[in-house]
């Protein structure tokens, strides 16, 4: 446990510092969260517009239609890397400002972010956050899609089962016994009609000349 005297100087210390005065260590100090990830405890931070992101939320649900709990998650991972890849380049802007504001040649600052400055490293950790951002939004893409091919597969399998049982037995076996005997009756009545009667011809009456 601190000491009453030890307890004192430490907030002597703490009047004393002030943070960091040159410009590179001010630069630093601003994107320190960068170092260790964006926050993810909300989506929207202060300063962001919620209603853009809500749009832009029921824009993908309104392409993709999740219909399970793990196309919503890949939905919501295709969100969120979108709206962290936005916030991203923001702040890629705002440190390209930021080597301009210490001195940078605007024509140089290609060579700017090669120069071991707190500023440029951090615009190539920004860099490399919107990359893994792009490969994990076009891996969900990727399993999003899959999931959604062999779900459509399997309904159009259970959409064909219940055709077929709604038409079991199949409508051309139904209906083959009547093909094959609808002339049997025909052929039945003509079996079973009786012999035509032959009728015995009466001899014609002779003639006027043999009556004589």
């Amino acid at each position: 446990m601190a000491t009453p005297a030890q307890i004192a100087a430490n907030r002597a210390n703490a009047q004393k510092s002030t943070g960091p005065r040159s410009v590179e260590g001010k630069a630093a100090s601003r994107f320190n969260a960068l170092k260790h990830g964006l926050d993810a405890a909300s989506i929207v931070i202060p300063g962001e517009d919620p209603v853009l992101y809500d749009e832009i939320a029921q824009n993908y649900h309104a392409e993709f239609r999740p219909a399970s709990a793990l196309e919503q998650f890949h939905v919501e991972t295709l969100i969120r890397c979108d709206w962290q890849k936005r916030r991203l380049q923001r702040t890629e802007g705002k440190l390209y400002r930021a080597l301009l504001a210490e001195g940078a040649d605007p024509e140089d600052l290609d060579v700017a972010v090669l120069r071991d400055s707190p500023t440029a490293k951090l615009l190539l950790k920004v860099w490399a956050q919107i990359a893994s951002l792009e490969r994990a939004f076009f891996r969900a893409l990727t399993d999003l899609r899959r999931m959604q091919r062999e779900r459509e597969k399997t309904e159009d399998a259970s959409f064909d089962a219940m055709i077929d049982a709604f038409c079991a037995p199949p409508i051309e076996e139904e209906l083959a016994p009547f093909r094959q005997n609808r002339h049997q009756p025909a052929k039945t009545a003509c079996a079973a009609a009786p012999a035509p009667i032959s009728v015995a011809k009466t001899p014609a009456p002779p003639a006027a000349s043999e009556r004589v």
